[in-house]
C-alpha cells in the first residue's frame, strides 16, 4: 500500500521581491513500512521535501498524499490532529520542551493528541526509555543533557505514538556510534511490529546503509533512486 504520495510537488519562497524555488516537481510514491533515506547537499530541497510530508508547510504546486489523504491544502488545526494522529518527527534541533522532564517529554504527545490511559502511558514511555537508554535520567529537564542525550529522547517521544510515518531530519548526527545503531535497531523493530514507514534527510552513512529506497536530491529534484534489495544488517 502506498503512504505517501508526491504529485509534481513544486515549492517556492518568497523573500521581498525574490523567489527562490526549493523544489522544482518532485514525484514519488512511498509504501508502507518502507526505509527510505533522501540525500544531497545543503539546500537541495531534503528538509522542505519533510516539512511538505510531515504537514507542515504546503506545496506551491501539486499533491501530497499521506495515509490516502491529501494534506496539500489542510487548515491548520485540521493539519495538527492529522500530525497527531498519523506522524511523528525527529528534529535536529530536538525541539524539547524546556519546563518538562525527560520522562514527560515523551509523555507530551500521548496526552495531548491520543489521550492514552496513565497505565498503558507508563508502561510505553518506559519501554521506549529504556531502549534509548534515558531511563535513568527520566527526570531531568531538557537544559541538563547533553545534545545526544537530548536526541534520544526525542526519538522516543517521534515513536511514543507508534505513528504510521515516522519523519527525521539528521536523527544519528548527534549520536556516538554504539547509540546510533541502537536507534536504527528501534526503528527497524517499531517497523517489524507496526508497520512503520520511516523517511529520514541525511548524510549519515549508517542510515544511508540501512535505506531500502534511497533518493538523490540536487537543487530541487530528485537526480537518483536506488534500491537496496538486502539492506545492511544493524550492528550489535
Amino acid at each position: 500500500m502506498e503512504l505517501v504520495v508526491l504529485d509534481n510537488v513544486k515549492k517556492s519562497y518568497v523573500t521581498g521581491e525574490v523567489l527562490t524555488p526549493a523544489l522544482k516537481g518532485i514525484s514519488i510514491s512511498i509504501e508502507s513500512g518502507k526505509f527510505v533515506s533522501f540525500v544531497g547537499p545543503s539546500g537541495s530541497g531534503k528538509t522542505t521535501l519533510l516539512n511538505l510530508i510531515g504537514c507542515l508547510d504546503k506545496p506551491t504546486e501539486g499533491k501530497v498524499l499521506v495515509a490516502n489523504t491529501e494534506i496539500s491544502q489542510m487548515d491548520r488545526k485540521t493539519s495538527a490532529k492529522f500530525r497527531g494522529d498519523n506522524i511523528g518527527f525527529i528534529f535536529q534541533n530536538f525541539n524539547l520542551i524546556p519546563i518538562l522532564t525527560v520522562y514527560e517529554n515523551v509523555e507530551y504527545p500521548l496526552i495531548m493528541v491520543q489521550n492514552v490511559p496513565t497505565e498503558k502511558r507508563k508502561q510505553r514511555i518506559n519501554d521506549l526509555l529504556e531502549k534509548v537508554g534515558m531511563i535513568d535520567q527520566q527526570n531531568k529537564y531538557p537544559a541538563q543533557l547533553s545534545g545526544g542525550q537530548k536526541q534520544r529522547v526525542a526519538v522516543a517521544r517521534a515513536l511514543v505514538t507508534e505513528p504510521k510515518l515516522v519523519l527525521a531530519d539528521e536523527p544519528t548526527a548527534n549520536l556516538d556510534h554504539a547509540t546510533a545503531y541502537k536507534v536504527i535497531g528501534l526503528m527497524h523493530e517499531m517497523k517489524k511490529k507496526f508497520d512503520t514507514t520511516f523517511i529520514f534527510a541525511t548524510h549519515d552513512q549508517k542510515i544511508v546503509g540501512e535505506a531500502e529506497i534511497l533518493y538523490t536530491l540536487e537543487d530541487g529534484l530528485i537526480t537518483q533512486k536506488q534500491e537496496n534489495k538486502k539492506p545492511g544488517e544493524v550492528s550489535k
